[in-house]
């Protein structure tokens, strides 16, 4: 850990762990930008009007990361947070190294399902690492910053391509498909510099080696009140689960101690559900294709996608300012009414193809990437690991992330073959799920246990879905929202009061 403590050591964190994120935007754009090039389909041999074959190009790389994040499930409680990021980083540089070398496609879409494994294993794994390194008043930013080199990732892609696009031959693509490898190495050497989650040593019974970790990321000495505060809270919250029941899957599906993980783990995963449906995986993967389907010429086209990559990245960094200033569920609702606006002028645009009407898709377009830049993006991935126990939460943000890859999969493999056969009619099935996003974000107390603790109960009820607001509280705190009956009170508003009156919580 060397001299780095307090903040600085959560931020190095961060910042080591942002290649997977990066990796999500980078290998959007590249293959956003490359997949109708003649010198990417001529040497795989593919068809520039085979649009089964380029949905699958692209889409079965999600296939790798789903991949992944079961294997997360299983490993994760077990390697911790640390090694499983070096196994998936290693594995992503062996399929990037396939994918650059491919000349069929069999290869590359083998390539692209091994980077995916790898990189599903980082991306559920690292918001878990960020949060448990985290305070509670920086966990969401923190998190936040990977998904903004998400968008990063994706504006950087489109710009290296867009550079190439002007070169010939294969370098074109094999160039930006290789350069991924850099990234992951940049995390491979940073990570034995940087501690475990002291919440994943403390599960293990190492609480020595927890409680110098957990010195450092205060920057405080390991006597300290703070220190043995959040230490006494953590080891409470772990009592409390191991006198629940046995750790186990049936649990996770059916569960009566009162820890109500069936629900939680429900929620983690609807949020990227309903995230991913509204459809700007194929904003980001097929921006410039889209472009040029709607009349706009080649060059143009390329431009203006790493434009749109722009809009979403600023759009992102936004987030990050916001995400602990308003809270997750304002923060959700003020994206989702631009966005639904948004989609709603840009499908009218695109209908009859006039080029004024062709710019002012575009600008709606860039406007929407914003939106969700700053909402959607950031908050479906810090409530993964927030809203999960400590010894279910690899299990929690596994399934929310596995549940983003799946849907990022079906919305990247029916892109091309929708707007193909649909037009602009195609776009009505994202403004509809986007409009379903408006009634995420209001009371807690909806989630009464009378309505059942098993997780069949929870998915036949109506789609408004309720969340609650962590912004400000502790892994620990989070925990007693769900242990706390909602039927004495609204437990989210009592214990944000006692946060701005700085009136320290503890386990009743």
């Amino acid at each position: 850990m060397g001299r780095l403590e307090g903040r600085a050591l959560a931020w190095a964190i961060t910042f080591c762990s942002t290649s997977a994120f990066f990796l999500i935007g980078y290998d959007q754009g590249v293959m956003g930008s490359i997949i109708n090039t003649p010198y990417f389909l001529e040497p795989l041999h593919v068809r520039a009007d085979d649009a089964d074959t380029i949905s699958n190009i692209v889409s079965l790389y999600d296939i790798g990361n789903m991949a992944g994040c079961i294997v997360t499930l299983f490993i994760g409680g077990k390697l911790g947070r640390k090694n499983m990021i070096y196994l998936g980083c290693s594995i992503l540089i062996v399929g990037a190294v396939i994918q650059t070398a491919s000349y069929s496609v069999a290869q590359i879409i083998t390539g692209r399902i091994v980077a995916g494994l790898g990189n599903g294993m980082n991306t559920a794994t690292i918001p878990t690492w960020v949060a448990e390194t985290s305070s509670a008043n920086h966990r969401g930013q923190l998190i936040a910053t990977q998904l903004s080199m998400t968008a990063f990732g994706a504006t950087i892609a489109y710009f290296i391509n867009y550079g190439f696009y002007h070169l010939t031959g294969q370098i074109v693509w094999r160039f930006p498909v290789a350069f991924q490898i850099v990234f992951a190495i940049i995390t491979l050497i940073c990570l034995p510099a940087l501690p475990e989650s002291p919440r994943f040593l403390y599960v293990k019974g190492r609480h020595e080696e927890a409680d110098k970790v957990m010195a450092a990321l205060k920057g405080r000495p390991v006597e300290s009140a703070e220190v043995q505060r959040e230490r006494s809270e953590i080891l409470a919250a772990i009592a409390a689960e191991d006198s629940a029941g046995e750790y186990g899957w049936k649990t996770i599906f059916y569960d009566k101690s009162g820890q109500q993980i069936p629900r939680r783990m429900a929620l983690v995963i609807i949020i990227q559900v309903i995230q991913e449906m509204t459809g700007t995986n194929i904003i980001v993967n097929y921006s410039s294709s889209i472009f040029i389907t709607i009349g706009l010429e080649e060059d143009l086209s390329l431009l203006l996608g790493a434009v749109v990559c722009i809009s979403f990245w600023l759009g992102s960094l936004l987030g990050i300012f916001l995400i602990e200033r308003v809270g997750r569920k304002k923060l959700l609702i003020s994206g989702t009414i631009p966005v639904l606006v948004c989609y709603i002028i840009y499908m009218v645009m695109v209908k009859d193809g006039r080029s004024t009407q062709l710019w002012v898709a575009f600008a709606m377009t860039c406007l929407l990437m914003a939106a969700f830049g700053w909402s959607w993006l950031p908050c479906a991935w810090v409530l993964g690991p927030e809203l999960v126990p400590v010894r279910y939460r690899h299990v929690g943000a596994a399934l929310n992330v596995l549940s983003n890859w799946t849907f990022v999969f079906v919305t990247v493999k029916i892109g091309p073959i929708g707007l193909a056969n649909l037009g602009w009619r195609f776009y009505i099935i994202f403004i509809i799920f986007t409009a379903i996003q408006l009634p995420i974000g209001e009371r807690y107390s909806i989630l009464s246990p009378k309505l059942g603790d098993s997780c069949a109960d929870f998915l036949t009820r109506p789609v408004w879905f309720f969340y609650p607001e962590t912004k400000g509280l502790t892994l620990e705190e989070i925990d007693r929202l769900f242990l706390k009956n909602p039927d004495d009170g609204d437990y989210s508003d009592e214990l944000e009061k006692e946060k701005e009156m700085g009136v320290a919580i503890r386990a009743e």
